[in-house]
């Protein structure tokens, strides 16, 4: 009989398991070694980070003398503080910002930064759409329930930022047309589950084909789910030409052939002129 191999858990992840900010979130403990039950919360971070530094390596930001990024819906800041490691290894003296709703979750987090001696990264307790700080070259959200995704990609969109990550979660805004449409898509579809995954695929094609015309190249990668949701599609987005009529138009017939009135994006996107009026 063959012998069965444990699974390997020593594979050579990008973050060092001793890191300072690993310590600091409790995905450690004092001795560097990762906790049993956070095993799968550091694989997703090192996929998670791998992602993004393929990416922003892709882009001129590596050029330049400082990298800003900003974390729409921070939480405990898992990610925010592996990126802010990761560029500051790679010598790009990142400047990074966490927002999120949660004052609880903004104070720990703020705390683990000066514990990690990271002076340039910092959490804001407010609303996505309340936080405007100028310009990043990347824009992150993993998990941002229902429209704040939206709202993420929008800022990252309206600041032109070269990279822009995120990981949807719930999304309701859809479903609710697909659930009144008599569009002929929707006619054989008679399980609710099942709507609710279309609901879920039309939401992020719209999402795509929206930065798309925008002038992102846009890559959509299975990732690694959490706890929290079992949700695992990304959105990886890169800047890298000029904004196309063509997919605006795509994106218009798509609605019809699909029966929807459209997504937040859409919307912010419209009132900001980077659509023409509906």
């Amino acid at each position: 009989m063959t012998e069965q191999r444990p699974h390997n858990r020593d594979k050579n992840y990008r973050i060092r398991k001793e890191s300072a900010f690993l310590k600091a979130l409790a995905v450690s403990n004092t001795a560097g070694e990762i906790k049993p039950s956070m095993y799968n919360k550091y694989r997703q971070i090192c996929r998670f980070t791998e992602i993004f530094m393929e990416r922003i390596e892709r882009t001129q930001a590596i050029k330049q003398k400082r990298v800003k990024v900003l974390d729409i819906g921070s939480g405990k800041g898992y990610l925010t503080f592996a990126i802010y490691d990761q560029l500051a290894e790679a010598g790009l003296n990142p400047k990074t910002d966490g927002v999120d709703t949660r004052p609880e979750m903004v104070n720990l987090c703020n705390d683990a930064a000066e514990v990690c001696g990271f002076s340039n990264l910092a959490f804001h307790n407010m609303k996505a759409e309340d936080f405007f700080e100028g310009y990043y070259d990347a824009i992150i959200a993993l998990h941002a329930c229902d429209t704040a995704t939206d709202d993420a990609l929008f800022y990252g969109i309206k600041s032109k930022s070269k990279l822009i990550v995120c990981a949807p979660c719930c999304q309701n805004e859809v479903l609710k047309d697909l659930q009144k449409s008599d569009a002929q898509s929707r006619k054989f579809i008679s399980h609710g589950l099942f709507l609710q995954k279309q609901a879920d695929i039309i939401t992020d094609n719209s999402r795509a084909m929206l930065l798309r015309s925008q002038g992102y190249q846009v890559d959509v990668i299975d990732f690694i789910s959490t706890e929290h949701t079992q949700k695992n599609t990304l959105i990886a987005a890169t800047r890298n030409s000029k904004p196309s009529r063509e997919q605006v138009k795509e994106y218009e017939n798509y609605k019809k052939s699909f029966g929807f009135s459209g997504i937040k994006l859409e919307k912010l996107m419209r009132n900001e002129g980077l659509l023409p009026p509906a």
